[in-house]
């Protein structure tokens, strides 16, 4: 009965024993191909590590760039375009001047004239004062969004019912000299209106100039770095996001295969293994 027992033990212990060696041998192929193939593992380690930390890094810039991106689109919406000088299209501007005598004389550019709003000017018949001098009135109105057949109508009405239709002058002067011609003494009161047209069918394709295109960029950078503030400001105290703690992390998880312990480990299983197999 008792040399039953411990046949049946011994066959268990050598059951155990073959289990043992079986996967210890597994292990010790494991260990070995992990050190055949490191150099792979390594690499594809560091790639998985480098692509995690890059993502980081986009989380990390992403609020920047965009508040950069979004004040570059509304420049370009402008018609101004950062660090580079751009080709703007200049149509050609027209001022036209015609009075109730029947003058009328153009100015034409391909640039923007200093003013472009519609005048009427009224001018008063010149008078001779005690100082020897003349005088006149001279009164200036604001034409708004009226046609050049409307403003040229304007020309029959009286200076009062010009006041009626357009409301009081925007400025009225006292002009005044003494070298008056007799023909200008002669002259009765007369309308002269000043109109700006734009021909959008007839341009020019300009550069714009070095010192435009650098002021432009230098605003563009102000305002960046002044709108930067805000994500900067809603990451330090709304966001739990921390770059280097999360690149730590990700190198902690993603650290690369060390041979020289992995070697030792070999040692160690086939010297056990060989000890078992005696």
């Amino acid at each position: 009965m008792s040399s039953g027992r411990n046949s049946h033990e011994k066959k268990k212990r050598q059951l155990e024993q073959k289990k043992l060696l079986l996967q210890m041998k597994k292990e010790i192929k494991q260990l070995e191909n992990e050190i055949k193939y490191s150099k792979l593992t390594n690499l594809k380690i560091k790639t998985v590590r480098n692509l995690k930390i890059s993502a980081r890094a986009m989380q990390l810039v992403a609020p920047y760039v965009l508040t950069a991106g979004i004040l570059a689109g509304g420049f370009k919406l402008l018609g101004a375009c950062p660090f580079y000088r751009d080709i703007h299209q200049q149509n050609l501007n027209t001022m036209k001047e015609i009075d109730s005598l029947g003058n009328i004389r153009y100015e034409e550019q391909y640039d923007d004239f200093t003013s472009s709003s519609n005048m009427l000017h009224f001018y008063g018949k010149w008078e001779k004062s005690e100082n020897g001098f003349y005088t006149r009135t001279v009164e200036k109105y604001e034409l708004e969004k009226l046609t050049e057949e409307e403003i040229i109508a304007l020309f029959e009405k009286e200076r009062i019912t010009l006041r009626e239709l357009l409301g009081a002058p925007i400025s009225s002067i006292q002009e005044s000299d003494n070298s008056i011609t007799e023909e200008e003494i002669e002259e009765e009161n007369y309308f002269q209106a000043i109109i700006y047209s734009e021909n959008k069918e007839d341009y020019i394709l300009v550069r714009e100039s070095s010192s435009d295109n650098f002021v432009e960029s230098l605003l563009y950078i102000l305002l960046t770095v002044l709108c930067e503030f805000l994500p900067l400001a809603f990451r330090s105290e709304v966001s739990s996001f921390d770059f280097g703690n999360c690149v730590s992390a990700i190198k902690e998880k993603h650290r690369p295969i060390d041979i020289p312990v992995l070697i030792k480990k070999l040692e160690i299983k086939r010297e056990n293994y060989n000890r078992l197999m005696r």
